[in-house]
């Protein structure tokens, strides 16, 4: 009886330590690690944020829609783009910037822990675990119509009266 009340007992003292012992890598939350893109005409900044604990290292590829993530090609010439060996610190971010013909793209991405064995991406590259969803854009960015000659910066009601005066109309009360 002695015999196993002390096995028992070990046993108990010994659980927390065997599952700390075996316990299965922590998964990454999606949050840690993120990756935005903007446009701007045919400008496309990828910022990439690491709110993990440790120091990353990312890639993020540019493919033309329709065309897998996986494509083996890697000069924008040819439809697909990719940026390697971006080291992010952790609480930093990292801006990287490209410039696009007119098209629609899709962009897959990954970055992985130097220190763990987590890692974050789209799921389509690389690696397999999905933490985002990857991103369409299309250039150049819709401009609203408006196409850079600096009428979008005026008030609302300028661009009527510029107009007015313009077409020569009496509204304004010229003669």
């Amino acid at each position: 009886m002695i015999k196993s009340v002390r096995a028992a007992a070990t046993a108990a003292l010994a659980a927390p330590f065997l599952a700390v012992a075996f316990a299965a890598p922590a998964n990454a939350a999606p949050e840690d690690v993120t990756l935005t893109a903007e446009v701007q005409g045919n400008d496309l900044e990828v910022i990439i944020t690491n709110n993990s604990e440790g120091q990353i290292d990312c890639a993020w590829m540019v493919t033309r829609e329709g065309l897998p993530a996986t494509s083996s090609l890697t000069s924008h010439k040819l439809d697909t783009l990719a940026s390697y060996g971006l080291e992010v610190d952790p609480g930093d971010e990292v801006r990287d910037r490209w410039t696009f013909e007119d098209g629609s793209y899709l962009t897959a991405w990954y970055c992985y822990s130097l220190d763990t064995p987590e890692t974050w991406g789209t799921g389509d590259w690389i690696y397999d675990v999905k933490t985002a969803e990857p991103i369409s854009f299309t250039t150049p960015a819709a401009t609203d119509g408006i196409t850079g000659d600096g009428w979008h910066l005026a008030p609302d009601w300028l661009l009527p009266v510029v107009a007015a005066i313009n077409a020569g109309s009496g509204l304004l009360g010229s003669s």
